[in-house]
């Protein structure tokens, strides 16, 4: 446990990447569009709060990159950099997920911060129980992170080379549902189904991907040279 606790501490101390950069890339989109919102006429909606879940995603794929060789080279055996890294990952997705659901609030107690600008509480992401909303954001977080974590696993684990192939194999894979969809006529139904869905229901989707990354993850990195 003093070894995890030392790995979420040795993360903590970078908090320009942990803390203070994905805000200000949401932000500085925020202010844009905020000043932009006097602009024009009608409630303008726009996708600037995806900014901050991209960077998690780009947090991910360099975190290994940047912390393992030094966590190894500190003594810290690769399960407890794992363990230590996840928290770090749970602890900082769920404060962002809770500061989104009060800034999202403050959005709409100022009706929407009085320019018709809305930028946290999107139609359909923010519909439903506080308690939903907050899930939905700390979900969407910890896959992003986790994606990106994976990647860096496997680049470490097999180098460009890896990266390639596995690309190309996804790449085939998904090519071929497209033309099994298209062939078997099943874009109807997949439709269908798409927009019954609510944004906790693809959240809940999202679940199972989780698990499946970070287990993934954790196999490789045994197994990672530095």
């Amino acid at each position: 446990m003093n070894r995890v606790s030392s790995v979420v501490k040795m993360h903590s101390r970078d908090k320009w990447s942990w803390f203070i950069v994905p805000w200000l890339v949401m932000l500085s989109s925020f202010v844009i569009n905020f000043i932009i919102s006097y602009f024009v006429d009608e409630p303008l909606i726009t996708g600037g709060l995806s900014s901050i879940f991209i960077y998690m995603f780009v947090a991910g794929i360099i975190t290994l990159a940047q912390t393992f060789p030094f966590a190894l080279g500190m003594s810290v055996s690769r399960t407890d950099y794992f363990l230590g890294t996840s928290s770090m990952v749970l602890l900082t997705s769920a404060g962002s997920s809770l500061l989104l659901l009060l800034i999202g609030l403050t959005e709409g107690w100022t009706n929407d911060w009085g320019s018709g600008l809305v930028f946290f509480q999107l139609p359909y992401l923010s519909e439903g129980p506080l308690v939903n909303q907050f899930t939905v954001y700390l979900i969407i977080f910890l896959f992003m992170h986790y994606s990106g974590i994976l990647i860096g696993v496997v680049h470490k684990r097999t180098g460009k080379n890896g990266m390639f192939l596995i690309s190309g194999i996804l790449l085939a894979a998904f090519t071929l549902l497209g033309f099994l969809a298209d062939y078997l006529n099943w874009y109807p139904a997949i439709f269908d189904w798409i927009v019954k869905q609510s944004a906790m229901d693809y959240a809940l989707w999202m679940l199972p991907f989780i698990v499946i990354f970070a287990a993934a993850s954790y196999l490789l990195l045994r197994r990672a040279t530095i």
